[in-house]
């Protein structure tokens, strides 16, 4: 249960940081456009803070961390979301510079960020199917 509140701790902080860095970050480059700078904010909250405050409550209810297919979900999930963010990070840094007019990305470099946040996105995906086998293991178990 430990591993589950500090991970939605962990999340909720990186969500906070990664907020105000978009706005200091933007504002220091009197760049107002939507990038996607701006939505890993948004993301971190919802799927690093919010998922695990969900899962320690099926924990407090089902015990979803005994199943054997927990762990797997649990460094599956936190990579996935791990390389979405960064990359996400990485774009809007980049987009925000490119519209500042300082950078200009190339088509190469570009087409590796958004492959490279497709790839977490896929392995966030794989997490949460995971997290829905593991909630069907534990909710529809028989009776003992």
């Amino acid at each position: 249960m430990k591993k589950l509140y500090y991970s939605a701790v962990t999340y909720m902080a990186l969500a906070l940081i990664s907020g105000v860095f978009f706005r200091e970050f933007t504002k220091l480059n009197g760049v107002y456009e939507t990038t996607a700078l701006g939505k890993v904010h948004g993301h971190l909250f919802s799927l690093g803070f919010l998922l695990f405050l969900v899962a320690l409550l099926f924990e407090k209810t089902c015990q979803i961390t005994q199943d054997e297919l927990f762990n797997f979900f649990f460094i599956t999930y936190h990579i996935g979301v791990s390389v979405s963010a960064v990359a996400m990070t990485v774009r809007g840094v980049l987009s925000v510079l490119e519209l500042k007019g300082s950078l200009e990305l190339s088509s190469g470099l570009n087409a590796s960020i958004s492959g490279i946040s497709g790839m977490g996105h896929i392995v966030m995906s794989i997490g949460l199917v995971l997290f829905v086998l593991i909630l069907r293991n534990r909710l529809l178990k028989p009776a003992a």
